[in-house]
């Protein structure tokens, strides 16, 4: 089966580049254009930033950047082959540019936060909330965002005990590592001071939205505070959970073992385990690449390593559930949670026919 040819929005920002490391050798997609601010530089040059080594593929590749602000870039995209955009961008030129590309016919998977709760945009995360990627019969070209990197540890959990529970209210506090924000705080150190140990402005308000959209809960009471920390990758959350009723340890436990979910599909992306239980407190140095199914880490090459969420549960007390939970805000939160949902799409067969027609479509950006 041919591989579908798609594209990404952003080139050398910290998203991008994991976008390009995972699709790299991607079983299913091969990577045809990418745009960004240096348009017409090779996006063999562009500089590296990622542990990893650039793939091979990148590091050979003729592929040229396109000019992120071309009113003609949906054409250019189209011209190139390009059936899926992959978005890294910031939210603001987001607004502008996502819109266009899907008018045009480009199937739209955004890891911005600017079209998270517009209404006819789908709000998924694969392994929680699937059904939402499927829409009434359209002849337009799908648009879907990830969700906020944070949210991802608190809703493998929270979104299980949703199901078996009432919930009178959340209390989260998050450790957020640095990359969270992108290269800025992992390249100065000026920066990074500011923000350690400070609140990160708007984080909370995204996590209760954007968990009580995907859950189709409200009515719960929510006190958020997101905070960064002086590590590399890896945001972890602690989360008390208020139930209207008093469950035992041991079925809290049972509860959140069954999200080893028989509806997993087979995707390349996908780990067995969405989340697993261990007993002691996640740990960066020891879980932030759970999933993996080589014996080193190989992102290029294991799609699945960072993209389970690790949890431990604390206590379960008067009606109170205590978990600690762990995820990697780079891959699981962002550039893998996104290429996981074209993934869900493409194996559920929703990338139909779609007019493009790019002329009607680019006149801005």
């Amino acid at each position: 089966m041919p591989k579908v040819r798609v594209a990404i929005l952003g080139a050398s920002g910290l998203v991008s580049q994991r976008m390009q490391q995972r699709l790299s050798m991607h079983p299913w997609f091969e990577l045809a254009a990418v745009a960004g601010q240096l348009g017409g530089t090779k996006l063999s040059e562009i500089d590296w930033f990622l542990d990893e080594k650039r793939p091979e593929f990148i590091q050979q590749s003729d592929i040229r950047i396109f000019d992120i602000h071309d009113p003609k870039l949906a054409v250019k995209l189209i011209e190139a082959g390009a059936q899926i955009v992959f978005s890294a961008l910031p939210s603001q030129p987001a607004l502008h540019i996502e819109k266009n590309l899907n008018e045009a016919g480009l199937h739209v998977f955004s890891n911005a936060s600017a079209y998270r709760m517009h209404p006819e945009v789908a709000l998924v995360v694969a392994d929680v909330n699937p059904e939402a990627l499927i829409r009434p019969t359209s002849k337009r070209a799908l648009h879907a965002c990830a969700t906020n990197c944070t949210l991802i540890p608190v809703l493998h959990p929270l979104s299980i005990l949703s199901q078996y529970h009432n919930i009178n209210r959340v209390v989260v506090r998050s450790e957020q590592a640095l990359s969270g924000a992108g290269w800025k705080l992992l390249h100065n150190e000026d920066e990074k001071a500011k923000a350690i140990e400070q609140e990160i402005p708007g984080e909370a308000e995204k996590i209760i939205e954007e968990a009580e959209q995907i859950l189709g809960i409200d009515g719960i009471e929510w006190d958020v505070q997101c905070k960064r920390v002086d590590e590399k990758d890896g945001h972890i959350v602690n989360v008390e959970v208020h139930l209207a009723d008093n469950p035992t340890y041991d079925s809290i436990k049972s509860e959140l073992d069954s999200m080893i979910l028989e509806r997993i599909n087979p995707l390349p992306s996908q780990p067995q385990y969405p989340m697993i239980l261990i007993q002691s407190d996640p740990l960066r140095t020891r879980d932030l690449w759970m999933g993996q199914t080589f014996d080193e880490v190989q992102p290029s090459l294991d799609l699945k390593a960072g993209m389970t969420t690790t949890v431990q549960l604390k206590t379960v007390e008067s009606g109170v559930v205590y978990f600690k939970a762990l995820s990697h805000n780079t891959i699981r939160g962002a550039a893998g949670g996104v290429v996981l949902l074209a993934e869900l799409a493409h194996h559920n067969n929703l990338f139909s026919s779609v007019d493009l027609n790019p002329p009607s479509s680019s006149s801005e950006s």
